[in-house]
């Protein structure tokens, strides 16, 4: 399968263009495991089995006009579930087997007019201040300055529906199409005239429609402090039949003189009319040694339109954290931090779950060492409050032999106390072993092994196994 991806990908860039150089890099991932469900009866559990092959294709060409900063990035996915029969996909809504998916697709050329313009066009994986996100369009980057930079693009919201499409970036919900469910005579929407219950089982003729989305960022960049200094505000609108179904404004800023470095971030639903995320951090190099931070959050989770998370009443999350990093030895390195997050209750968590807010404190403490050529590890973490009480103590060590072989070992024990679902709690054990070789330059070879004790009533084994296969030319050495 790597070979016929590779073909297919070869085959098309040329059509495209001619790059000066290749680089190409090909991944093989297999995943055996069983995702544990809960039932009705108390204490018993179902196992849905995961039989998982991903491969991974990418490849980048560079100077498709000679001379310039110009490129194409191409990157396909074939993930199949050999786990999943043929009757339960066809019971599931976009439910398959096995999809190919287009990662990435995008040709850029940087520098136009005297440096001044940049151009990319194709399926482009976009990062605003907060978070990811994906369109088929076009992006166009103008410089008037050298310390401004405006942007402005354009195209159509990356969903499950779209055309080779993965919906990891995709607006929230959980349904790219409701064609099986109209199928089926599931009445559509409108149902306004229905009480909420009955209207989440309608369908939703217009889910897998295109989404047109739209924006702009402004950005000042060469600030005070360098390449790690700037500022950004940026603007998206996405639409779909006829309606607004997300609009976002955001801003982000980074500063860094000296040893203090600051950042921040902040996004403004102007679909739901509220601040979904305010992130404010600080970090002082104190000493050669010693580094102190400190940072505080604010959350209130945020859906599309159409997503069915909105039916829940959802609270805002605010934060704090304090931070120390000491690296008393060139061979030691030691981390500590506190924090205290605030709860505020909702209508549906003290109606469905007596969720009353409150306060959750957390405290870590980590290390990490190298002796004799191995790499050990430790971690103790405890979050309390609210929403239940869990503790991990972690321990590991790596170890390289034979400058090609590489070994991982990490042990858990973790206690759980969950007042919600009561049979995730417990005190249990797991550990994982990756055993990875290199076999070339960019030929890697690696084993993942994974167990947890009965949590579930058996033991939770996983398996993976991964190949990645790289390599490059360039047309100009002949």
């Amino acid at each position: 399968m790597p070979r016929r991806l590779a073909a297919i990908a070869l085959a098309a860039a040329p059509l495209l263009a001619r790059p000066a150089a290749y680089d190409v890099d090909a991944r093989t991932e297999a995943q055996v495991y069983s995702i544990p469900r809960a039932t009705a009866d108390a204490g018993r559990w179902t196992f849905l089995p995961i039989r998982r092959l991903v491969e991974v294709l990418d490849v980048a060409g560079f100077e498709v006009v000679p001379g310039e900063d110009s490129g194409l990035a191409l990157s396909l996915r074939l993930d199949a579930d050999f786990g999943l029969t043929a009757a339960e996909a066809s019971a599931l809504d976009d439910g398959r087997r096995a999809a190919l998916q287009l990662l990435a697709g995008r040709l850029w050329w940087k520098g136009l007019a005297g440096g001044r313009v940049d151009v990319a066009l194709g399926r482009i994986t976009a990062q605003d201040p907060v978070a990811s996100w994906a369109f088929d369009g076009a992006s166009v980057t103008v410089r008037p300055v050298t310390f401004l930079a405006l942007t402005a693009f354009g195209g159509l919201r990356v969903e499950g529906a779209s055309w080779l499409a993965s919906p990891t970036l995709a607006p929230d919900g959980v349904r790219s199409s409701d064609t099986r469910r109209l199928g089926l005579g599931v009445p559509p929407y409108p149902c306004a005239a229905l009480p909420l219950g009955n209207c989440a089982d309608r369908a939703d003729p217009t889910l897998d429609d295109p989404a047109p989305t739209f924006g702009a960022r402004l950005a000042l960049t060469r600030l005070p402090g360098g390449l790690a200094s700037g500022a950004e505000v940026e603007y998206r609108r996405t639409l779909r039949a006829g309606g607004v179904i997300e609009e976002r404004l955001g801003g982000g800023l980074s500063w860094l003189v000296g040893p203090v470095s600051l950042d921040g971030a902040a996004e403004w639903d102007l679909y739901l009319a509220r601040a979904t995320a305010i992130r404010g951090a600080a970090r002082w190099g104190a000493l050669p040694w010693l580094a102190l931070g400190v940072e505080a959050r604010y959350w209130h989770q945020s859906f599309s339109a159409d997503s069915i998370f909105n039916v829940y009443d959802t609270s805002p999350w605010t934060e704090t954290r304090l931070t120390a990093d000491v690296a008393p030895a060139g061979w030691l390195r030691l981390r500590a931090s506190g924090g205290l997050a605030w709860v505020r209750p909702t209508a549906f968590g003290e109606t469905f779950f007596s969720d009353h807010g409150g306060t959750s404190p957390e405290a870590a403490l980590g290390a990490t060492a190298d002796a004799g050529g191995t790499a050990f590890l430790a971690d103790l973490t405890w979050r309390g409050g609210v929403q239940g009480r869990a503790g991990f103590f972690t321990a590991g060590a790596r170890r390289v032999l034979a400058g090609w072989l590489a070994l991982d070992l990490r042990g858990t024990l973790s206690t759980v106390e969950d007042p919600v679902i009561p049979a995730y709690s417990g005190t249990f054990a797991s550990a994982a072993l990756l055993v990875s070789g290199r076999l070339e330059r960019r030929a890697q070879l690696s084993l993942l092994v994974e167990d947890s004790a009965s949590r579930f009533g058996r033991n939770d084994l996983r398996v993976y196994a991964f190949l990645s296969l790289g390599t490059s030319w360039d047309t100009r050495l002949r």
